[in-house]
């Protein structure tokens, strides 16, 4: 392996160690000062992909439209995502019909504007395998060991760039005999 071979895996792997831990503590921020909501099913499918992470933000009920898509909170405690179909106004509030875009029919009960927690403005596909995975012990410990396992290689090639400089060096005395023996 040549010094530039090396020296660029050693780049390459230090690289990507900085970017996991910089993108890690990117993601533990961001999912502790939002509301992050792990999508469980299918029935969104295809426009937000099972796994994804939807960011309901806050919406007054009398600011969503149809098509728009929102999660609600079932009076079971439920979280559910799904897309505006109808808008109902009634004398008892506004009251929404709501519908998956994978599913082939509407959900069956109206739900009041209350059971609203927000539009989803924000989805980021499959960003929930990694936050689901990361929040379980047996998750962190297998990303630490991950980052601990990079760190150790790029101490392995340090050290193997180490051991071909000084092989690549040669000594002032050396040269001078050789030059003079010529």
């Amino acid at each position: 392996m040549t010094m530039a071979a090396i020296t660029a895996l050693r780049r390459l792997l230090t690289a990507g160690w900085a970017v996991a831990v910089v993108g890690l503590v990117v993601l533990a921020v961001w999912s502790h000062l939002t509301s992050p909501i792990i999508l469980a099913g299918t029935s969104m499918e295809p426009a937000i992909p099972l796994g994804s992470v939807v960011v309901p933000g806050t919406s007054n009920p009398d600011e969503i439209r149809i098509d728009d898509v929102v999660t609600i909170v079932a009076d079971n405690g439920v979280m559910v995502t799904h897309r505006v179909t109808r808008v109902v106004d009634v004398p008892e509030g506004r009251f929404f019909e709501l519908k998956g875009d994978a599913n082939p029919r509407p959900d069956a009960a109206l739900v009041p504007g209350r059971a609203v927690l927000g539009r989803v403005d924000v989805h980021l596909p499959y960003v929930g395998y990694l936050l689901w995975f990361l929040s379980m012990p047996s998750g962190i410990v297998s990303l630490m060991a991950a980052l601990g396992g990079l760190l150790i290689g790029i101490w392995l090639v340090e050290d193997l760039e180490k051991r071909a400089r000084s092989a690549a060096v040669v000594p002032v005395a050396a040269r001078t005999s050789r030059v003079a023996s010529a």
